[in-house]
């Protein structure tokens, strides 16, 4: 039995969900030596079963491996000592020391990694078994020390073990008396509760840095998750502005155009039709705007292209087919651009419809490196050739006036002409701008 009293200590610590007071025994600054009669192996059982308790309610390692060795030179008396974990297969970490304070700086940090082989120590963790020398200096083992460390004239070493797996091993050294079998049974006891606590320890790490990533995860998600509801949402609301604002602007284009072209229009009625079909222009030029805006990229299946053949099954009907042909890569154009090429094939098509006579008209765009060129041609009547110059010029004629203004403005030409089979063939040549 031990001569002197241990102090004790109560804990709270937590067993499935209760919370139950565990008393810990807090060993005495130095122990005498450990008697091996049945009274004295119980009493130090009950001594490691109260430390051990305690070791198992830390979490971090540091702290694990830190109190471990504390109890462990308290339990053997001696001066100082070490814990060493495996780290890889022919390494081993020193990841703790106690009762050695190196003199020269960067000495932990030079001699931290030492090699596995057949030495006083290595043969623990290579064997995995315990190792006692009372004569290191003698050993056959003993390979010497770096310069710098104390000298070591007592050892002993035990194995951490999970399981069958050796992940360390606990060294202490330069007990007074030497080591002896008790001391042995003793620190072999305690190092496999130590391995356990290890054990637990780098796993809450493990499973702590999990859930760290899972949270960065997750915030990142819930980022990345409220930027495509956005985006979505925009996308949507664009998609609407497309679908039904802007066409209702530019039917009511149209509609004004068609009722300007009117013979015995009242001044008065021309002037407000000629401002609803400006402003519709304007409003149908800043819907189109706002789409692009709001959008990050082109709603799906608005390129210009897929815009035209809508525009162009508007205008079909039983009377009159019209065919879309595109050659070339197709490709987003600048704003204006692509708004020029929609009114031109517009009010190009509501010309074919109303004035032309034809059955058959076929929209024709053409992508080049430099430029897009527009073709809209139909089989109907035509134009008389005298006519064909007064026809784009004339004052009445606005929706041609307007097409000649729009090109223009953008550097490129408008042609009307009969085409050699009969009909009329409006082309228009821009150039192809990369969309801003």
């Amino acid at each position: 039995m031990y001569s002197r009293k241990v102090r004790r200590r109560c804990y709270t610590v937590s067993v499935a969900r209760e919370e139950r007071a565990v008393v810990v025994y807090r060993l005495p600054d130095s122990l005498p030596h450990p008697t091996v009669d049945a009274d004295g192996w119980q009493a130090q059982l009950e001594s490691l079963y109260a430390i051990s308790v305690e070791i198992a309610g830390l979490r971090e390692l540091s702290q694990v491996m830190d109190r471990a060795l504390e109890y462990c030179l308290a339990l053997t008396t001696s001066a100082f000592g070490f814990i060493g974990l495996v780290d890889g297969p022919d390494t081993m970490d020193v990841a703790a020391i106690r009762g050695f304070v190196p003199d020269r700086p960067g000495f932990y940090e030079r001699f931290r990694k030492i090699p596995i082989r057949r030495t006083i120590f290595g043969v623990v963790i290579l064997e995995g078994r315990s190792n006692l020398s009372n004569d290191v200096l003698n050993d056959p083992l003993h390979i010497g020390s770096p310069r710098g460390h104390p000298p070591v004239r007592t050892f002993l070493g035990v194995p951490l073990k999970v399981r069958d797996e050796t992940i360390g091993m606990i060294g202490v050294a330069n007990r007074p008396d030497g080591y002896d079998a008790g001391h042995e049974r003793l620190l072999s006891t305690f190092a496999n509760q130590v391995a356990v606590a290890i054990a637990n320890a780098r796993l809450y790490e493990q499973q702590r840095q999990m859930i760290a990533d899972l949270q960065s995860l997750h915030a990142r998600l819930n980022a990345a998750q409220v930027e495509a509801l956005i985006h979505q949402e925009r996308n949507r609301i664009a998609e609407e502005l497309h679908d039904r604002v802007a066409q209702i602007i530019f039917s009511i284009g149209i509609e004004a155009t068609w009722c300007l072209e009117r013979d015995g229009i009242p001044p008065e009625l021309a002037a407000s039709l000629g401002r609803i079909r400006d402003l519709a222009a304007r409003g149908a030029a800043e819907i189109r705007r706002a789409v692009y805006d709001l959008a990050a990229e082109p709603p799906a299946g608005r390129e210009l292209v897929q815009e035209l053949r809508e525009l162009v099954e508007s205008f079909q009907g039983p009377d009159l087919q019209i065919d879309l042909v595109v050659d070339g890569r197709p490709r987003r154009l600048a704003h204006e651009a692509e708004e020029t090429v929609l009114r031109i094939v517009a009010e190009a098509l509501a010309n074919v419809r109303r004035h032309a006579g034809a059955d058959l008209a076929i929209v024709s765009l053409q992508y080049s490196p430099q430029a897009v060129t527009l073709v809209v041609q139909d089989n109907g009547r035509g134009i008389p050739a005298s006519l064909l110059e007064w026809t784009l010029h004339r004052p009445g004629h606005l929706g041609l006036r307007s097409m000649q203004r729009r090109v223009a403005a953008l550097g490129g030409q408008l042609h009307l002409q009969n085409g050699e089979d009969g009909g009329v063939v409006l082309r228009a040549v821009i150039p192809a701008e990369p969309r801003r």
